[in-house]
């Protein structure tokens, strides 16, 4: 999906202000030279044909360049993080899912996290929803069970907002004791949005927790291909499986031919992509893509 539908220009617009206030602080004259920043970011973008993830970080990007905040969100997730931990600590460990869907749930249910949603509002009631259990609108996982059975020697998890760590970890380490040679948690080579970053594990004290460690080597939304990190992308070309969590992460990989299949689990959030596939308003997804599918 191209950003052609003015509901993405709108909430790139809500981005492009609420960045511009978040970095400027009380400096009203900087934060109208960063909004007007983001704002020729945005139009440019938008002439270009870039999806919007691309578009956000290019904003993103004048934003902090203009103002010299280096995380303007900083504070955004922490506050996260904090909420959501405190969310899967009240469940417990006697109410863990253990199985394959029950931890690919709690992940899917982990990105109702929303970059312009208060975290107390998006974790709401989300305990509830984790005992219940989530039913898929689209439902790939036998799929990607069969993808476990074969042992992939290399897998990549590409994280998502920060918050979703917490609901992350269970699947990470559910899936490095089935057999797959070696899972790799990435996450963003600096601050872009609420995405998690290296600097945010070690905040939380989670740099030992998460285990193997790789970043992008981009400051972008989902990915950004034109500024990945050599490092990165000799790590993807020697992966088997990809498992990415978020809408971001799924949009920046439409037009890219990777060299493995992806597993992505999503909450579809958008309007104009519920629209576009007639799809439920918060309907949750455990996708599958091969090569070259969009």
């Amino acid at each position: 999906m191209r950003p052609q539908f003015p509901e993405c220009k709108k909430c790139l617009i809500r981005l492009a202000d609420s960045a511009a206030e978040a970095a400027a602080g009380s400096n009203p004259t900087l934060q109208l030279a960063a909004e007007k920043a983001a704002r020729r970011a945005l139009a440019q973008g938008l002439e270009q044909g870039l999806r919007s993830p691309a578009i956000a970080s290019r904003m993103l990007w004048e934003v902090r360049c203009l103002t010299g905040m280096d995380d303007p969100y900083a504070g955004f997730k922490q506050q996260e993080m904090d909420q959501a931990k405190a969310v899967m600590d009240s469940l417990g460990p006697d109410n863990m899912p253990g199985d394959l869907r029950g931890l690919v749930s709690l992940a899917a249910l982990g990105n109702s996290l929303d970059f312009f949603q208060d975290p107390s509002q998006a974790l709401a009631g989300l305990k509830d929803q984790i005992l219940k259990g989530v039913s898929f609108h689209r439902d790939d996982l036998a799929v990607f069970e069969k993808a476990l059975e074969r042992a992939p020697r290399r897998m990549l998890f590409l994280t998502d907002n920060a918050g979703e760590i917490y609901f992350d970890l269970p699947l990470v380490d559910y899936l490095r004791g089935r057999g797959v040679g070696l899972v790799v948690l990435v996450v963003k080579g600096g601050p872009a949005q609420n995405d998690l970053t290296r600097a945010d594990l070690e905040r939380a004290g989670l740099l030992a927790r998460v285990g193997d460690l790789a970043d992008s080597g981009a400051d972008a939304a989902g990915i950004d291909w034109e500024r990945t990190s050599p490092e990165f992308t000799a790590l993807l070309e020697g992966t088997d499986l990809i498992v990415a969590k978020g809408m971001a992460n799924y949009l920046s990989t439409l037009e890219r031919t990777l060299p493995c299949p992806g597993f992505f689990i999503f909450k579809l959030k958008c309007k104009p992509l519920r629209d576009l596939w007639d799809a439920p308003p918060e309907s949750f997804w455990a996708l599958w893509r091969e090569p070259g599918q969009e």
